[in-house]
C-alpha cells in the first residue's frame, strides 16, 4: 500500500486546468482544517509512452518538475503548510484510492488531461466510487459561491448521517449557513402513491419527513451552535432538488450512496447525478 502522512489532505495534480481548480480548493481546505498537504503526480507509465511515441509533443513536462512546481506554488503563496509532492508510475485513479486510506480527503479536478472530454471524468468518478475516506470533486469552471450555504441533501441513511456531520464541520470552518436537503419523488401510504399537495396523506408524509430530518441533525445542532441551519423539503427529485441548491452554493456533500437503489453499489444514483450535474465543488462521503 503506498505511503501517505496519515491525515493527509491529498490531491492529484496533471497540470491541467481542472487539476489547477483542485490544487486551489485543496490548498485553501488544507489551510482551513490545519492539514498536512499531499501532492500526487501519476503518469500511469504505460500511457505516457504510448502517448510519447505516437506524439512527443504532448509531453511538455516531465512528472517530477509538474509536482514540485505545483509544489513550489502551493508553497509561495501558503508558506506555513506542510506540503509533501509525489511523482507516481500509477495510473492516476489507483494511485489515489490507494493514498486514500490514510487520507483525511482526497480532492480532485471534475477531469483532468485524459483524452475523453465529458460531464465528469473517469479518474474522478472512479476515486469517488472506490476511495475510503471523504472525496472532493471540484469544477474548474463552477467554483461556487465562496459565501453560500453549504448544502447537504439527507435521506436517513446511515451515510447521510455521517455527510450531515461533515457538512456541519465544513459549514462551520466557513463561517456559512448550511442548508439541509430532503426531497422526495414517490412516497407511499398504505400501498397508495400519494401525488396531491394538501392531502391527509401529503402532510403524513411531510410530518415523516420533518421527523426524518430533525433525526439526523439530533446531536449536530448542539456540537456546531455557530452553524445557522436551513432545512428545505421538496417535492422532487433528489438530484434535481441538490443540483438546483448547488447554484448558490460553496459545496454540495452527499453520502456515496442512500437508502435506495442496491446494496452493492459504490455510488447511488443520487450522487452519481449531483457529481454529474453539480454548480460548485462537490463532497461525496462514506463510511471508512
Amino acid at each position: 500500500m503506498a505511503d501517505t502522512d496519515r491525515g493527509a489532505l491529498v490531491v492529484g495534480v496533471d497540470g491541467s486546468p481542472g487539476s489547477e481548480a483542485a490544487l486551489e480548493w485543496a490548498t485553501d481546505e488544507a489551510t482551513r482544517r490545519s492539514l498536512p498537504l499531499h501532492l500526487v503526480h501519476a503518469t500511469n507509465v504505460d500511457y505516457l509512452v504510448a502517448a510519447s511515441m505516437l506524439s512527443p509533443s504532448d509531453v511538455t513536462a516531465t512528472p517530477d518538475e509538474l509536482v514540485e512546481d505545483a509544489m513550489a506554488r502551493v508553497l509561495a503563496g501558503s508558506p506555513g503548510l506542510k506540503v509533501r509532492a509525489e511523482a507516481s508510475t500509477q495510473s492516476a485513479a489507483r494511485a489515489l484510492v490507494e493514498r486514500s486510506a490514510g487520507a483525511e480527503e482526497v480532492v480532485v479536478g471534475s477531469h483532468g488531461k485524459g483524452p475523453v472530454r465529458g460531464a465528469l471524468g473517469s479518474v474522478s468518478l472512479q476515486v469517488a466510487m472506490h476511495a475510503r475516506c471523504p472525496v472532493v470533486v471540484v469544477r474548474g469552471h463552477e467554483p461556487g459561491v465562496a459565501d453560500g450555504p453549504v448544502v447537504v441533501g439527507v435521506d436517513g441513511s446511515a451515510l447521510s448521517s455521517e455527510a450531515v456531520g461533515y457538512a456541519f464541520e465544513q459549514a462551520s470552518l466557513r463561517g456559512v449557513p448550511l442548508a439541509v436537503v430532503y426531497a422526495w419523488w414517490i412516497e407511499f401510504i398504505e400501498g397508495v402513491v400519494v401525488t396531491t399537495p394538501g392531502t391527509p396523506q401529503w402532510h403524513e408524509i411531510r410530518e415523516r419527513q420533518r421527523l426524518t430530518v430533525a433525526e439526523s441533525l439530533a446531536g449536530w445542532r448542539e456540537k456546531y451552535p455557530d452553524v445557522e441551519v436551513e432545512v428545505h423539503l421538496e417535492h422532487g427529485r433528489p438530484a434535481d432538488a441538490l443540483v438546483a441548491n448547488s447554484e448558490r452554493a460553496c459545496l454540495v456533500v452527499v453520502g456515496a450512496r442512500g437508502r435506495g437503489g442496491f446494496g452493492g453499489l459504490l455510488l447511488g444514483s443520487v450522487s452519481h447525478g449531483v457529481l454529474h450535474r453539480a454548480h460548485c465543488p462537490v463532497a461525496v462521503v462514506r463510511s471508512r
